[in-house]
């Protein structure tokens, strides 16, 4: 089964994008923001299949979380797709390598299409 980990601080947004992936029959781990990703991250010793990320995080950037991401030995290879409303992939792009972008509100088939691209 496929581990696809989701950094969104929106409730509402977090369970859906959780209730999309796990039909499609991914594993799903949810994280409100910064601080739980990272410490999660830090622990992990198994494989991620993709990241999902939000720009915009209560204590964080989810920028920033990608640049880190990608430039760990460990994780590097996982790849990520941000959403954000207040973005776009140009600016992404810019500060980190995601791999993919949708824009806030996004289309819910589009989202799932992406991740399974990413995890393909």
């Amino acid at each position: 089964m496929k581990k696809v980990w989701v950094v969104e601080d929106d409730l509402g947004i977090r369970e859906v994008i959780a209730i999309l992936l796990e039909e499609e029959g991914y594993e799903v781990s949810l994280f409100e923001n910064a601080s739980q990703f990272m410490l999660a991250l830090s622990t992990r010793t198994g494989d991620i299949d993709a990241l999902v990320m939000d720009v915009m995080l209560p204590d964080g950037n989810g920028i920033h979380l990608c640049h880190k991401v990608k430039s760990s030995e460990s994780f590097g290879h996982v790849p990520v797709l941000m959403i954000s409303a207040n973005t776009n992939f140009c600016d992404v792009e810019r500060f980190c390598r995601a791999d993919d972008f949708i824009p806030k509100p996004f289309d819910i088939n589009e989202m799932v299409r992406k991740v399974g691209r990413l995890t393909a």
